[in-house]
């Protein structure tokens, strides 16, 4: 009904204001950017001009205003933090919830299409999404001053998913779906060491301050490999 459009829309409308205001306080960060070039592979990507356009506006990752969309959400796929898809929506939901509109959340999620299309894109970059290999990435390549950082996406990432399997009423991500929930958990095992392997690639590389052909070729497998696995590259 229309009354009811109205009142689901008010609250997306809050919904979606606390999601934007907490991704960006994220990507404003201090020294974000540094954060992003350095857990992601999305520098070597530039250099080896693989894209159809440049991943970076001329004068190098200076900002985030100089980045292109592409390698923004292609670097954070790579390295299983995949941010865009999800970041900001557990403090929504959470806030939502705490602020007593708990029963009108679960009704727009019963009966709006648009809701229940919107939850499910997010639940599935929540299942690409893996903290634990994100977590070697920062180790291994991030600089100790900047980890804090990822311990901020930690949080926001186990939000959101006690969020979500609280609307969709399931006790893991995907259960209403068991095939594609299987499919992605088959894929699991050839996906994972590729991250492994570029993690070791990416800082072979960084401490040489030169791409070997060989290692070039190496790296640019595994990013390849981490995309197909994933089926989706930003």
């Amino acid at each position: 009904s229309k009354a009811d459009m109205t009142r689901w829309t008010a609250a997306m409308d809050s919904i979606s204001a606390t999601a934007h205001s907490t991704y960006r306080a994220l990507v404003e960060t201090d020294r974000f950017v540094d954060y992003f070039t350095s857990s992601t592979p999305v520098e070597e990507l530039a250099a080896m001009n693989i894209g159809s356009r440049p991943a970076r506006r001329a004068g190098g990752i200076v900002g985030l205003e100089s980045l292109r969309a592409i390698p923004w959400v292609f670097g954070w796929t790579q390295s299983r933090q995949i941010i865009p898809g999800w970041f900001g929506v557990g403090s929504a939901l959470e806030q939502a919830r705490t602020s007593g509109q708990g029963d009108v959340l679960d009704e727009m999620f019963g009966k709006w299409n648009f809701l229940q299309t919107l939850i499910s894109n997010v639940e599935m970059a929540l299942v690409k999404t893996d903290m634990d290999i994100a977590e070697h990435y920062v180790e291994v390549l991030v600089d100790p001053s900047l980890h804090p950082i990822f311990d901020v996406i930690r949080a926001e990432f186990e939000r959101t998913v006690q969020q979500v399997l609280m609307i969709t009423s399931q006790e893991r991500l995907l259960d209403r779906s068991p095939a594609l929930q299987r499919t992605l958990e088959v894929r699991a095992p050839y996906i994972d060491p590729l991250n492994y392997l570029q993690i070791s690639l990416l800082a072979r590389n960084r401490a040489s301050g030169s791409v070997d052909s060989l290692e070039g070729r190496a790296l640019l497998l595994s990013i390849n490999g981490i995309a197909a696995g994933l089926k989706n590259t930003g």
